[in-house]
């Protein structure tokens, strides 16, 4: 199997293990980050979640999302979410992760990702941080909120 499949074939993976992940998130309880509580600007759950605008949350308000949440999962609308539900879920989100991923490296748009492809937005992103042209990338290179993740 060439190199370039089995990259693909991990990406999809990945996109399987982060669909799942999201999923976890969406039916249980919501966390710090993006669209968690400290989500950012009117995207935050907090903000999502203040129906009447009155800049603050009541607990009718959370069962209010937290019931348009387990509608989406309660396929058949038993008042039940069965593995079967949650997979459909999962498997839909994954299917709209995947396209995604297409639409955004599949240059020439045939349906396959090629390993240039696939390297084109590393090239791009590399040469960027390169600032002086030596084929590499040091810390003093790298910007400052980069920095302190990609070297602690």
């Amino acid at each position: 199997m060439a190199i370039g499949a089995l990259k693909f074939i991990g990406l999809a993976l990945g996109a399987v293990a982060l669909g799942v992940v999201s999923t976890s998130f969406a039916f249980g309880q919501m966390g710090p980050g993006p669209g968690g509580f400290a989500g950012p600007g009117q995207n935050g759950w907090l903000a999502r979640a203040d129906a009447d605008k009155d800049g603050a949350i009541s607990f009718d308000e959370v069962k209010a999302m937290r019931g348009a949440r387990f509608a989406e999962f309660d396929r058949n609308k038993d008042s039940a979410v069965s593995p079967e539900e949650i997979e459909a879920v999962v498997r839909q989100r994954v299917e709209r992760i995947t396209k995604r991923i297409i639409r955004r490296f599949d240059k020439d748009r045939d349906g396959t990702i090629t390993q240039d492809e696939f390297n084109r937005f590393a090239v791009e992103r590399f040469s960027w941080l390169d600032l002086n042209d030596d084929g590499k990338v040091s810390r003093d290179e790298m910007p400052r909120r980069m920095r302190n993740i990609m070297w602690r």
